[in-house]
């Protein structure tokens, strides 16, 4: 998500929407089972070959939407990325009545993304880990996501009212990484609970700040 001034307003945008995803529906096979597959076994266990057989399309079709498995890597991360954050803006958006309680219901959202059946860790942090070069289009995605996810807390932390709605955002990105990983390493969503807990103090210190 972007933000730009459009007379004396904020104007956000979603870095994701204006994707053209091509909805073939041998490609977005292709994108499921490879999505799938690099999410339980690692990018770098998955080839190419074992993709065509779970998907169960010929070998000239992947090739012809996704000429290397570069391509297909970052085909996956995109549709993975513009799914998580339409999923994650609408679930938030249902959780709450009022800007500080969806700020809060963000990590009632998460909580429940950690303990679903199969979560094995951010798929985009571990794309990161997985993939040492830092040109690579996973990475650049997965800090799109990132700032993506940090316009979404701007702005509800300016609807809120806190003092400074950029700092507070950038403060959100570390309790949901600090979340994220424990949920990774122990398998439990507890990290949620604590990180909201955190997030409240900081919704209220910023507050009062305000009111100064």
């Amino acid at each position: 998500m972007l933000v730009y001034t459009h007379g004396d307003k904020l104007v956000y945008l979603n870095l994701f929407k204006n994707m053209t995803i091509d909805t073939s529906a041998a490609r977005l096979k292709i994108l499921e089972t490879a999505s799938e597959l690099f999410y339980q076994k690692g990018i770098q266990h998955v080839g190419i070959n074992e993709v065509i057989a779970e998907s169960g399309v010929a070998k000239r079709t992947l090739y012809r939407w996704f000429p290397s498995k570069d391509k297909l890597i970052e085909s996956v991360m995109e549709h993975r990325a513009q799914q998580w954050i339409q999923w994650f803006e609408n679930a938030v958006t249902e959780r709450g009545n009022t800007p500080k309680e969806r700020l809060l219901a963000t990590f009632d959202v998460l909580r429940d993304w950690y303990a679903s059946p199969g979560f094995r860790g951010c798929p985009f942090i571990n794309a990161v880990l997985e993939i040492a070069d830092a040109s690579h289009k996973a990475h650049h995605i997965s800090i799109d996501l990132r700032e993506s996810i940090r316009q979404i807390i701007m702005r509800l932390a300016a609807e809120t009212g806190v003092q400074n709605p950029d700092a507070f955002s950038r403060q959100y990105l570390l309790l949901i990484g600090g979340a994220s990983l424990m949920a990774t390493i122990e398998q439990s969503p507890d990290g949620a609970t604590f990180a909201q807990s955190a997030l409240s103090v900081l919704i209220d210190a910023s507050l009062n700040k305000s009111l100064i």
